[in-house]
């Protein structure tokens, strides 16, 4: 998994190329530096959290700060994605987080402050359960709060 989401840095910007040969060095690397145990039950999670931090600690060290976060988000939505973190989460609420989409029905009530782009994302948010009430909570609470 760790490979394949490295490999799809590229789309980010064309030098983050990374060949297999050096990620299976890093891997060994992650290997020979968990401490040993004689039993599974902790030897194969300290195994994965090494691996997870070696590999992270390498490929983090050669990307530009503005994209260390964008790897971290891949990271984090790959391991939420395969259950292992356990975060409850719908379709609809990873898919405004990664799309950010808008709606122009409703014009922008707080121009002084806040740009039309926001307002609108804030306006297709309140589909979401949980948001119903925020656009309205903002444009009313605004002048007091910002």
């Amino acid at each position: 998994m760790l490979y394949f989401l490295l490999i799809q840095l590229w789309i980010i910007d064309h030098m983050y190329q990374y060949s297999l040969e050096s990620f299976t060095a890093f891997f060994f690397k992650a290997i020979e530096k968990t401490e040993d145990s004689e039993e599974l039950e902790i030897r194969v999670p300290n195994l994965i959290q090494m691996i997870r931090i070696t590999i992270y600690q390498w490929v983090s060290r050669g990307l530009f700060e503005r994209h260390k976060q964008i790897f971290l988000s891949m990271l984090c939505f790959r391991l939420m994605q395969k259950n292992t973190i356990q975060i409850n989460y719908t379709v609809q609420q990873m898919s405004f987080l990664i799309n950010c989409p808008i709606t122009t029905a409703v014009p922008n009530p707080l121009k002084k402050w806040l740009p039309d782009k926001a307002w609108y994302s804030i306006n297709k948010l309140i589909e979401i359960e949980g948001f119903e009430s925020f656009a309205t909570n903002l444009s009313k609470d605004a002048p007091a709060r910002f």
